[in-house]
């Protein structure tokens, strides 16, 4: 039996960490991208969605029955955890890894590498991408970076990423081909925050990342992409989805779920990445587990009622959500007007 009382505390206090204030003192969106980008600009509720919208969202659903059978929530794992980064965060200059041997690409990402404030403590997620993102309000500058990693000596390097300057006035895109993600989207725009759950509201779209992706097809405000799949009916990377608005989010047993959904129809989701499962990410909650006790905050904030295993929340919090009542928008929908 899980000690509720006391991981209750340690969710709230989350809120009191640097970086997390709380709903009352909140201004303006949450991830800190431009109001008026696409991360942060809500969607009509009556909006045209692409012609074969249910086609491929069929694909999407298809996706999900074959890889697992769960739209799961990242967290530790295939996602990124978050840092924001005082004035005097020492800064380092890290190395590029060259880890896909590319060393033509060395210029073009040696800026982003040459003075990252770089906590002490600092963690990548698990998995291969070893991702990881940092902000520093005092530069209003953002970073993020994958295959990120540390020597015995405690130098860092990474094989990709990138780097933002004036971050609270950009709509939440990387200069092509910067940023760790395959569509060049920073995980800082899209991830669920562990205190957008605490206050029950996501001011933002979230992501989506499937399995089959089409090939040679990115849509606004993707930069890039890696889709390896042919077919009209197959999703672009950086295409945007939203959880039909008809949808009764009341009847979702969880208080996360049915936050998660509200962003949903309201903001909408963006096809970031592929990958081996239907997932959807927030941040990693290491850092926050290693100043509070080592307790995980998403087992109480998916499950408050205890009603799954511990561990497995993260990948049935969602499952009361259907795939299939998804939208599609056409492509480069919201793309600004030259």
């Amino acid at each position: 039996m899980r000690r509720r009382s006391v991981i209750a505390l340690i969710a709230t206090a989350i809120l009191a960490l640097p970086g997390h204030s709380l709903a009352s003192s909140h201004h303006g969106p949450t991830n800190g991208f431009s109001a008026k980008g696409p991360w942060n600009t809500k969607i009509p509720r009556y909006v045209r969605l692409a012609p074969n919208s249910q086609a491929i969202v069929d694909n999407i659903k298809l996706d999900k029955e074959q890889n697992f059978g769960s739209w799961a929530i990242n967290t530790d794992e295939y996602s990124a955890p978050i840092y924001t980064v005082g004035r005097h965060t020492p800064k380092k200059k890290w190395t590029f890894s060259d880890c896909l041997n590319l060393p033509h690409l060395a210029p073009v990402i040696a800026d982003s590498l040459a003075a990252v404030p770089t906590p002490p403590d600092m963690i990548v997620s698990k998995g291969t991408d070893a991702s990881v993102a940092i902000y520093q309000p005092s530069t209003d500058t953002y970073w993020d970076f994958w295959r990120a990693e540390k020597d015995a000596a405690g130098n860092w390097s990474a094989c990709w990423g990138g780097k933002i300057e004036h971050y609270s006035k950009n709509p939440g895109i990387f200069d092509n081909p910067l940023g760790a993600t395959a569509t060049g989207l920073p995980f800082g725009a899209f991830s669920i925050r562990i205190e957008e759950l605490r206050r029950g509201r996501i001011d933002h779209a979230l992501n989506i990342v499937t399995v089959r992706t089409r090939a040679n097809c990115n849509s606004w405000p993707a930069s890039r992409n890696d889709g390896w799949v042919e077919g009209a009916d197959i999703p672009c990377e950086g295409q945007r989805f939203r959880l039909d608005p008809t949808f009764d989010v009341s009847t979702l047993t969880s208080p996360a779920a049915r936050t998660i959904a509200r962003a949903m129809q309201e903001y909408g989701l963006i096809m970031t990445d592929k990958g081996g499962a239907l997932v959807t990410y927030a941040e990693d909650p290491r850092p926050y587990m290693a100043s509070n006790g080592g307790v995980d905050p998403y087992t109480l904030l998916f499950d408050p009622t205890d009603l799954v295993p511990d561990g497995v929340e993260k990948y049935l919090v969602l499952s009361e959500i259907p795939v299939e009542r998804l939208q599609a928008l056409p492509l480069d929908y919201g793309r600004p007007r030259p």
